[in-house]
């Protein structure tokens, strides 16, 4: 497969959706096959133990532990020193800001609760800001992950009040800055283009009327917390989107939510991101009405979702491309990784994903734009790195490497061992990836191998590929597995798996 062929088009299923019945609940077979796309789409992947797990307990009750969360056990911050703003130092805030990256990371990989990062995630690409820039500061990044965890299951309509409110979002749109005697129109677009209705909905005056209703609307520079002044905020009469009133922020994001634009706009951003990224219209409009006559909870309507027709269908199943972040903490999980280390952070960085800290304030783009030349190679040489046991993230550009700052990170690295263990990261044995497997047969290897990986979704060719490979040495020689050769041969197996077009799709 060439590096920019989309690998859907080489392995996706076809598949047609009755829009009647999408949404009703699934009641077809259940797998280990569906298991791993459930965890996959409600979470970063799952461990070969969580994807078994969840095929014994069947769909309904693999559901119910996603939607209800348990106690989060996971540290709440990361044990570096977050007192950002006061840092002169450059090497002390690049140690906050990769510290804060890896605590991240460590959370996606090891959280109890898989459905709330990853709606934390979701949300935190939809309303997007970017730590280290306009004054954003790891604790800022950090409190409004808590936000959107909060949230994760929760009410769109308040969650966007919120927002409004948070101290990274004030200062990433320069909401500060917003004054009677000055507005600033950049959060008002934003909160219309990106956040809820889309353009088009909307005209340059509502832009203006609602920045003046979000005057006033700051953060108190000694606590880092929302303060609203008074002095600061345009009282006046606004007219926005066919209302007239003396609006503040609050009130403009109500009449946001009772636009039918708004509803649609996010049921084509839910389902782009759980489904796949090319919902039909009447499927759009239907989500949108289900969210609009809950009064936008998102509980319900991801219950709904993970439990759908259209969620187990044959045009859902791996159509969706992973993101850098998804194919990394998804491959650490199948490799049975208990940390993940700052080789990872830099590896994700020549992705072009560097966490919690999107390009713009339209997030990362996503789908096929992951499958570039450029970004496809760095994420097939992380994952042989990876797979091999040598250090992922260490090759290609040095000048990456230097812009990623390595003493720094290794740096963030010592002050996160005491807290998450090695910052190396550490992988299960090889012999656990194939468990079950006759050690000295290769066809039975290649079957665990593909079923660890790809739970079997690879075409016959690619099959013998992978036999090939454990059969023969590298100039075609017979070869025959044995104690000396079994751990080389199954880890070069598992990184021909993890090179698949399959593996690429969520």
């Amino acid at each position: 497969m060439t590096p920019d062929k989309q690998p859907r088009a080489e392995y996706r299923p076809a598949g047609t959706v009755d829009i009647a019945t999408a949404l009703a609940p699934y009641r077809g077979p259940w797998s280990a096959k569906l298991a791993a796309h459930l965890l996959r789409r409600a979470g970063f992947g799952g461990s070969g133990q969580e994807i078994q797990t969840a095929a014994a307990a069947g769909m309904t009750a693999a559901v119910d532990r996603l939607i209800h969360f348990g106690p989060d056990t996971l540290p709440q911050a990361p044990e570096v020193d977050l007192s950002y703003g006061k840092m002169v130092d450059k090497m002390q805030r690049r140690k906050a800001l990769f510290g804060t990256e890896l605590w991240y990371l460590n959370r996606l990989l090891m959280t109890p609760n898989p459905l709330q990062e990853k709606m934390a995630y979701f949300w935190s690409n939809h309303f997007t800001s970017a730590m280290g820039q306009k004054g954003i500061t790891p604790a800022m990044t950090i409190g409004q992950l808590a936000l959107f965890r909060r949230y994760a299951l929760g009410n769109y309509a308040q969650l966007t009040h919120d927002v409004s409110r948070d101290a990274a979002m004030l200062h990433y749109l320069d909401g500060i800055q917003n004054r009677s005697q000055h507005p600033n129109e950049n959060y008002a677009r934003e909160l219309m283009e990106l956040f809820t209705m889309g353009v088009g909905n909307y005209s340059e005056d509502d832009v203006r009327e609602s920045a003046r209703a979000f005057t006033g609307f700051t953060v108190n520079r000694r606590t880092g917390e929302f303060r609203f002044v008074p002095q600061l905020h345009d009282d006046g009469s606004k007219t926005f989107l066919g209302h007239t009133g003396n609006f503040n922020g609050d009130q403009v994001v109500d009449i946001i939510m009772q636009q039918p634009a708004t509803g649609r706009f996010m049921a084509r951003k839910f389902l782009r991101a759980f489904v796949y990224d090319d919902p039909e219209p009447a499927l759009v409009d239907a989500v949108a009405g289900a969210l609009r006559s809950s009064g936008y909870d998102v509980g319900p309507l991801m219950n709904t979702l993970l439990r759908s027709n259209v969620f187990y269908s044959d045009r859902a199943y791996r159509a969706i491309v992973k993101s850098p972040l998804e194919i990394t903490i998804g491959a650490l999980k199948t490799l049975g990784a208990t940390t993940v280390g700052i080789r990872t952070l830099a590896a994700l960085n020549t992705m072009g994903q560097v966490p919690l800290r999107p390009p713009n304030v339209a997030g990362w783009p996503g789908g096929a734009l992951w499958m570039n030349q450029g970004v496809f190679l760095a994420r097939l040489n992380y994952l042989h790195q990876l797979v091999m046991f040598k250090s992922p993230g260490t090759g290609g550009d040095p000048a990456e490497m230097t812009a990623m700052d390595m003493p720094a990170m290794k740096g963030a690295g010592r002050a996160m061992k005491g807290m998450l263990g090695d910052p190396a990261g550490q992988l299960a044995e090889p012999s656990t990836w194939v468990a079950g497997a006759s050690v000295n047969d290769p066809r039975s290897v290649a079957q665990h191998v593909l079923q660890t990986v790809v739970q079997g979704d690879a075409t016959a060719e690619q099959q013998t590929n992978i036999l090939d490979f454990l059969s023969t040495d590298g100039v075609g020689n017979h070869v025959t597995l044995s104690r000396e050769n079994f751990e080389e041969k199954v880890r070069g197996a598992m990184s021909l798996a993890m090179a698949l077009p399959s593996y690429q799709l969520a």
